[in-house]
């Protein structure tokens, strides 16, 4: 196993991934006019409070094998195995695994066609902050129970 300081995982403590997962989102929020951008922000947002999630749950009996193991790797990893397979989610619920599925199916360019001049508000991209704020919240709850 890799050293704590450089394991992808172990690297932060639960609070420190879970504030690492606040700062994507407060980011992507001010780049609502690039869906690419607030899209993939709130993407990672979602997959560091998972990352939370993981660190919290080896301390609840999951061994560290499972942590690393159970989700994969890396942010879209996390919410592809929960999105497809709600029995993963432990704790965390049928509905964490739905709004996984959600954000995973939002997707991060815009259907061509239509060429948006200047910069406004994308509605696809608020939809995925709103899922990833609720992945966040839902991280933060297990972590502070």
């Amino acid at each position: 196993m890799a050293d704590d300081q450089t394991h992808w995982l172990w690297r932060l403590g639960a609070g420190e991934w879970l504030d690492a997962a606040r700062n994507d989102l407060e980011q992507g929020r001010t780049k609502l006019g690039s869906r690419r951008a607030a899209v993939t922000l709130a993407r990672r947002a979602a997959g560091m409070a998972l990352n939370a999630a993981l660190v919290e749950m080896s301390t609840r009996g999951w061994t560290r094998a499972r942590c690393e193991d159970i989700w994969g790797r890396s942010y879209v990893d996390h919410l592809r195995m929960l999105g497809s397979d709600p029995s993963l989610a432990g704790p965390l619920g049928p509905s964490l695994a739905e709004r996984c599925a959600s954000l995973m199916a939002i997707p991060v360019m815009p259907p061509q066609g239509l060429v948006r001049l200047g910069l406004r508000r994308d509605d696809a991209a608020s939809r995925a902050l709103d899922e990833a704020a609720a992945i966040l919240a839902a991280c933060t709850e297990l972590s502070s129970s």
